[in-house]
């Protein structure tokens, strides 16, 4: 019996996914109402997440050189929001209003 080969797994698949087609069609109920109430329980965790878009905060370490130079131009070199705005200048990330 040397030609059995692949022949054998996909007969046992081709009867498990026809016995698994069955059981389904005989109790579709199961099949709707439970992945629906799953999704639903699911869903209410997304109401408490919270996106974090600091890439600063995101990608460098808590006490990072970066945010000690960083700390240093801001003490030097003031943001003037007012005359002369260049919003490229900006050493934290965030909304501005332009007067």
């Amino acid at each position: 019996m040397a030609g059995c080969g692949l022949k054998c797994v996909d007969n046992t698949l081709k009867r498990l996914f026809f016995k698994l087609g069955v059981f389904i069609a005989r109790h579709p109920g199961y099949f709707i109402i439970v992945p629906i109430l799953l999704t639903i329980i699911c869903i209410t965790g997304f109401q408490r997440i919270f996106f974090e878009m600091d890439p600063e905060y995101l990608f460098s370490p808590q006490h990072g050189p970066g945010k000690t130079e960083r700390a240093i131009v801001e003490q030097y070199f003031k943001m003037n929001y007012s005359a002369r705005f260049n919003p490229t200048r900006i050493t934290r990330p965030g909304r501005y209003i332009p007067e």
